[in-house]
């Protein structure tokens, strides 16, 4: 019994018999899987980016003159800083966030 290398051919490798369909399909899945489970190892950081818009009515509790700065604190019990702030100490004004950060997107008075 004799090893017989034309028996085989010389593409005796594991993706000779595969189409070219199917090998399109099977690095597509590789991909789409490998993707997944580097989102499962980071806690699925893409859906941070699909986080919802928050308008809410918010009141300027500190007012820095200096380097034109208010702080605002509304609903969710967490200070917000507003940049080069026009407003005053006590002003109601209607800040827009995204849920769960605290950067301000936009502002304005109520």
């Amino acid at each position: 019994m004799d090893f017989d290398p034309d028996y085989y051919g010389s593409d005796s490798s594991v993706f000779s018999n595969i189409t070219g369909k199917k090998l399109a399909l099977l690095v597509g899945l590789f991909c789409i899987g490998a993707f997944l489970v580097v989102q499962a190892m980071f806690g699925f950081p893409i859906k941070d980016l699909f986080r919802a818009d928050v308008s809410d009515e918010e009141t300027v509790i500190i007012k820095n003159d200096l380097q034109r700065t208010c702080v605002v604190e509304g609903s969710e019990h967490q200070p917000r800083v507003i940049i080069e702030c026009s407003y005053k100490k006590g002003d109601k004004i209607v800040v827009s966030y995204k849920q769960g950060t605290s950067s301000i997107s936009s502002h304005h008075l109520k």
